[in-house]
């Protein structure tokens, strides 16, 4: 029996290593399944935790079909049923500028530039609306300016800009909001004509300014006219007054005298025509080519009357 027992000892002590070998290896795959579970919810995680940056906007499909929009800020999605698919930036941005060729109201070709400025508001309708958002804007874009410029005539085109930039983002605002698209500002930068149009704007535009100047010059003369009449009214008015006055005074003055000749003033009145007539004599007796002196019967009777009553006086 002893044989036996020595015999069993002898297979355990042989078995030991093997069960040994089995249980480690079987330690070995435990570990490994695991840390292969745990990588495994790592790498989903990863795949599940989504950051979006302040001027992005995510779009999220699940198994094809658009679900949501991931909006800035940390997000968990559904990995693999959930994925991002677009990334949509959302900051203001400008159109390319062009020339756009249209046709006034009176015919004429005209190139407009416009600074277009716009914005995604809806990542969904931009991405899933549209191809190309820059190409769509600019295409509707040409058909708007055309369409409000043909209403307009080339002098409203000069001088109402603002006007015809507000009715073109009015039209495309519409147009815009089913796209997911803000416009932030339309304006008019340049309007230019070919040169035809624009040595025929010059020749009106001496034309009116010749007009203005014939006008003005019209009016000066008019005006200057009218100051001269009122001049010369003026001066016949203060002349018939001046003559008024003076016929006023004269008459006045053949009053008093009438007064006085009637109150036995007749002496006086010979007095004074015989100092007149007097004073005429000596001014032509004074003449250096007078050699000829007519004197009226009265002076000559004045003279001899003084001289006979100058000899009674001697006598």
């Amino acid at each position: 029996m002893v044989a036996p027992l020595l015999g069993g000892a002898s297979i355990a002590g042989s078995c030991n290593p093997l069960i040994r070998a089995v249980l480690r290896q079987g330690l070995m795959e435990s570990d490994m399944v695991e840390w292969g579970f745990l990588a495994l919810v790592v790498v989903l995680l990863a795949f599940s935790v989504k950051v979006v940056p302040q001027s992005q906007n995510f779009l999220v499909e699940r198994l094809g079909r658009y679900q949501r929009t991931l909006e800035a800020g940390l997000h968990l999605v559904m990995p693999v049923i959930e994925t991002v698919r677009h990334r949509v930036d959302i900051l203001e941005r400008q159109l390319e500028t062009k020339r756009i060729s249209t046709i006034t109201l009176d015919n004429v070709t005209i190139g407009v530039e416009l600074a277009i400025l716009y914005r995604v508001s809806d990542a969904s309708k931009a991405y899933y609306r549209v191809v190309q958002v820059a190409q769509a804007i600019e295409t509707t874009v040409i058909g708007t300016v055309r369409s409000v410029i043909g209403k307009t005539e080339l002098d409203g085109v000069q001088s109402n800009r603002r006007e015809l930039s507000e009715a073109m983002e009015t039209e495309l605002r519409s147009v815009m909001e089913e796209w997911g698209i803000v416009l932030t500002r339309v304006e008019i930068l340049d309007v230019t004509v070919d040169e035809e149009t624009r040595a025929a704007m010059q020749q009106q535009l001496n034309a009116e300014r010749t007009r203005r100047a014939l006008v003005r010059q019209a009016e000066g003369e008019k005006q200057a006219a009218e100051l001269k009449a009122d001049a010369d009214l003026y001066t016949a008015q203060r002349g018939a007054e001046a003559r008024k006055t003076l016929a006023e005074a004269d008459a006045y003055a053949i009053q008093t005298i009438a007064a006085s000749i009637s109150n036995g003033g007749q002496q006086a009145v010979d007095f004074e025509v015989r100092k007149i007539q007097a004073d005429a004599v000596r001014a032509l007796g004074e003449g250096a080519a007078s050699k000829l002196i007519v004197l009226p019967t009265e002076v000559v009777d004045s003279f001899a009357g003084a001289l006979n009553r100058v000899l009674r006086d001697r006598a």
